[in-house]
């Protein structure tokens, strides 16, 4: 489990910055924040040693614990057995959000150099209008800066190094997909 002190200092870090210099949620009607559908599981996992920064309160959150044998997940989290997942159904706190919606819709990736970068989640695409209308450089720097330092300092506990590997494979997977070009295909 990440140390929470390492967690809190992280979601610290990204308290006052946003992707944009104005609420980007006016782009698509807060889409991320309450596209709540009953049928559906749209939600975001908490890092592990991040549900105790939850005290049971949040009457905004339904929580459902998903299994590390049947989801996927980085290796080093297998042990943990269950991974909270968290679903808003109306909108939240923001002082309360986890830490993975405080960055979205970036993600971390570490380059061959060893360097860490931020990229878009491919996951947010036809949800976020950013990953469309913006290029990460076109974005607030300092929402950018913000991100990345949070996530160096969640580097220091080797399940998080181990979880950024994990996400950076699942991103070079991801590139290697074919991709299909819907408008060529209904010409």
């Amino acid at each position: 489990m990440a140390d929470p002190k390492l967690i809190e200092e992280a979601r610290r870090i990204l308290a006052d910055v946003t992707p944009l210099a104005f609420d980007c949620g006016t782009l698509c009607g807060h889409r991320c924040c309450t596209d709540f559908t009953p049928d559906a599981e749209l939600g975001v996992y908490l890092l592990p040693g991040e549900l105790p920064l939850f005290d049971g309160t949040e009457d905004w959150i339904n929580w459902t614990f998903h299994s590390t044998q049947e989801y996927d997940f980085a290796p080093s989290w297998g042990h943990h057995g269950q991974i909270p997942f968290m679903m808003c159904h109306k909108l939240c706190n923001r002082e309360k959000r986890p830490f993975e919606c405080r960055t979205y819709p970036l993600v971390p990736y570490l380059a061959e150099d060893g360097g860490l970068e931020m990229r878009y989640a491919p996951w947010a695409e036809g949800v976020c209008p950013l990953t469309e209308r913006y290029r990460i450089d076109q974005l607030e720097p300092a929402f950018v800066k913000a991100a990345r330092q949070a996530w160096r300092v969640l580097l220091a506990d080797p399940e998080m190094l181990d979880h950024v590997r994990w996400v950076t494979a699942q991103l070079k997977d991801w590139e290697t997909l074919p991709h299909i070009d819907l408008e060529e295909e209904e010409g």
